[in-house]
């Protein structure tokens, strides 16, 4: 029974990682085609990360191209500090590539994806997450783990760790809306 859930992360892993490959190469080209570089953001000489792309531009930002990770690394030691299994596609989604947040369009919302920009990056994000799921129990709420953000300040596109599902949801609040089943349903059906 070990092996069966061994392949199932390396199958797992092998489909969000083709899926996100294909996510930011497609946000990428969408990004040259309109703003003739690669994507690019503001570059900080205390924050290097190794998806940076050439030497600043002359606004002050850099170029970027998602990166796979150097090393395995993975949410389980996070999750089994909360005391919970998340969802394997949440795992795999945080897990895969340094680089820049998806820019996209899901369902008619402007949605933001977040992704680790270097180690320290990914570090924080799980103390963030911890954050999270520690105000949902504190509120008394299922537990959630946001991926993205919108065009609202406080609306959040979280991942219910009880279903898989991906929902939007205001901060302190229960998520209201289901956008996909999965992060791999929110992934195939974004737009540029």
């Amino acid at each position: 029974m070990v092996a069966i859930i061994t392949d199932h992360r390396i199958v797992g892993s092998k489909v969000i990682k083709q899926i996100l490959t294909q996510v930011h190469k497609s946000h990428a080209q969408a990004y040259q085609s309109k703003h003739g570089t690669l994507p690019c953001m503001y570059y900080d000489k205390e924050w290097p990360s190794v998806c940076e792309v050439g030497e600043p531009m002359a606004d002050g930002q850099i170029q970027w191209q998602a990166q796979p990770f150097e090393q395995a690394d993975n949410l389980d030691a996070l999750a089994h500090a909360l005391e919970y299994q998340f969802p394997e596609q949440l795992n795999f989604f945080y897990s895969q590539f340094y680089a820049g947040n998806i820019v996209a369009q899901f369902d008619g919302h402007q949605i933001e994806l977040l992704q680790p920009w270097n180690h320290e990056d990914y570090e924080r994000l799980q103390q963030n997450i911890t954050g999270h799921v520690l105000m949902k129990r504190k509120l008394k709420q299922a537990d959630t783990v946001f991926i993205g953000l919108t065009e609202q300040d406080d609306l959040l596109i979280t991942v219910k760790l009880s279903s898989g599902e991906v929902c939007l949801e205001y901060v302190g609040k229960e998520p209201h809306h289901v956008l996909a089943s999965s992060i791999e349903e929110l992934l195939e059906g974004l737009s540029y």
